[in-house]
């Protein structure tokens, strides 16, 4: 993976981004009333998620960390090292298992649960793409 592909994982990132906020300013009755809402919240989930993933591993192979065989193992393997705030590490965690029951789990996902997490966990997705770009602006030369 080079620079652009990263900045085609950033760029997704970021129009995910901005497409939940529009979600999330709509009331529950307003997002549960169209399918098409619920749909495009766990597709931008997850897409946001795996990219958050894929530049933790990005990031992994370029300074020669051990290689992970989970997408957990990737956070806990930038914790370990320090690049991911320890405090931050289960939420993270969290983050990647809520993706984990998006592609293998999407029938079991109900939507007052996606509507909360929606409306009050997004934070959560914004600060672990934060903790990974501070890594790549840290060794960027």
């Amino acid at each position: 993976m080079n620079q652009r592909d990263i900045q085609t994982k950033i760029d997704v990132i970021m129009d995910n981004l901005e497409k939940l906020d529009v979600l999330k300013a709509k009331t529950f009755q307003e997002f549960v009333s169209d399918f098409r809402n619920i749909d495009s919240t766990l597709h931008r989930f997850q897409t946001s998620i795996q990219a958050l993933l894929d530049i933790g591993s990005y990031i992994i192979a370029s300074l020669g960390l051990r290689t992970p065989s989970t997408n957990e193992e990737i956070i806990e393997i930038l914790s370990d090292v320090g690049h991911i705030p320890k405090e931050k590490r289960e939420t993270y965690i969290k983050i990647s298992q809520f993706r984990n029951r998006i592609v293998h789990l999407y029938n079991h996902i109900d939507t007052e649960t996606l509507y909360d997490i929606l409306v009050n966990e997004t934070e959560d997705i914004i600060h672990f793409y934060t903790d990974l770009i501070k890594v790549i602006e840290k060794y960027k030369n």
